[in-house]
């Protein structure tokens, strides 16, 4: 296998993991409709699901360290699949219980990272790594633009969970296949101790730890702190991605199952095509910094119309598209920076899964002050967003130097 085509199955593996876990769409809804506060609900199952990849995401990476990359992505592959076993039984508890399985699987994409860090050198890392940081960061989106597509193709499906349960079992199994085929890019047969396993899960629950090893980091390969507090911040800029089906569904639009599946096919396509352009043509071209500050300022403006729509199709789709093709490229232009410092460190394991453990609390952190003020007013968590974008530009325009030396360059 070329390298080229060991790196397409790496994004194929990564966009058809997303879609397992993100392809219900508004369909979700119909495992919390008789609970109170559906919205809440709706993207507390996201919470939920960040907060447990924050206990293996670290321990994941380091066993992709000692034993390889291979057998890691099989294992989390295989159950990723089992986790959405759960779905078929349509009720609040598997639900959850789904979210809970998810979570420990999403150590899947810090072992990715190191697979593409393993086989590429720098200009090509920024366009790797760019657009597998797109489709991780952009899964609440990208997935349910992917099982939108089937869930389109006949009526039946737009009122039963199940047969889109159905597809992304189907989904899961040909992750599996593509698993198979993966040639290992890592080939260490070090011991590896469980306890040490075990420590490493519970050191990460231990935030403060995991930002001294982030230290750490940052005493061996200097800049990587700073990119990854800016990382942190554009992750809680865009977090409105996971608030986006309960946006759809139970703000003014009151978009119905169809409408909302039509709408993550129109946004996850351009998004997509935005960043395969951008990586692949512009990305190693442009000022990232710069970029950076540019796409956060429109964010920003994006954040506020967003929040004034009402009940508007058509001006969603305006602000939306926009969003699509431009500020949708920001996390990934962010993670590819990321990579390219951890890259100069060994590019290990267990540094991604650690950055993967700290970013999902970003997420988690979003998700959770997201489902809160929900609660409170559907445009209340755009609001949040865009502070979080405000955040961006300033951090952007303090960063030290040992950071600029990646991002200026």
């Amino acid at each position: 296998m070329t390298k080229n085509r060991q790196l397409l199955l790496i994004l194929c593996i990564a966009l058809l993991d997303v879609t397992a876990a993100n392809g219900l769409g508004a369909l979700i809804s119909d495992y919390v409709v008789d609970l109170p506060a559906k919205s809440l609900m709706l993207t507390g199952g996201v919470a939920v699901m960040l907060s447990i990849q924050l206990a293996f995401s670290p321990a994941i990476g380091n066993w992709s360290d000692k034993k390889g990359r291979r057998r890691v992505i099989l294992a989390t592959t295989l159950a990723s699949f089992l986790s959405t076993l759960l779905l078929l039984q349509v009720q609040a508890g598997t639900y959850v219980a789904n979210r809970v399985a998810k979570g420990g699987t999403n150590g899947l994409y810090a072992v990715l990272r190191s697979s593409i860090t393993d086989l590429t050198d720098k200009q090509e890392l920024v366009r790797w790594s760019g657009i597998l940081s797109f489709i991780v960061g952009s899964g609440p989106v990208v997935g349910p633009m992917v099982a939108g597509l089937f869930l389109l193709s006949t009526s039946a499906v737009r009122f039963d969970p199940v047969p889109t349960v159905l597809f992304l079992l189907a989904v899961g199994l040909l992750n599996i296949g593509l698993a198979l085929t993966f040639r290992e890019t890592n080939p260490k047969r070090e011991e590896l101790d469980p306890d040490q396993i075990k420590e490493k899960m519970l050191s990460s629950i231990k935030v403060v730890t995991l930002w001294q090893q982030l230290n750490e980091s940052e005493e061996k390969v200097p800049g990587i702190k700073p990119v990854f507090i800016l990382n942190m911040l554009g992750t809680l800029g865009i977090g409105y991605y996971t608030f986006f089906v309960a946006f759809l569904t139970q703000s003014q639009l009151l978009m119905s199952t169809r409408q909302t599946a039509v709408f993550f096919v129109y946004f996850g396509a351009l998004a997509l095509l935005a960043n395969v352009v951008f990586f692949r043509f512009l990305a190693h071209r442009v000022h990232k910094r710069k970029v950076i500050i540019g796409l956060a300022l429109l964010g920003i403006v994006l954040q506020m119309l967003y929040a004034f729509i009402g009940p508007s199709e058509t001006m969603l789709y305006v602000v939306g598209g926009i969003d699509a093709l431009t500020v949708s490229v920001l996390s990934g232009l962010i993670g590819s920076i990321l990579s390219q410092i951890t890259k100069a460190g060994g590019g290990q394991g267990e540094v991604f899964g650690n950055i993967q453990a700290l970013g999902g609390l970003a997420s988690f952190s979003t998700a959770l002050v997201n489902s809160l003020l929900s609660s409170v007013s559907p445009q209340a968590p755009f609001v949040f967003c865009a502070l979080s974008l405000m955040a961006v530009v300033f951090w952007s325009l303090r960063l030290p130097d040992t950071a600029r030396q990646y991002t200026d360059a």
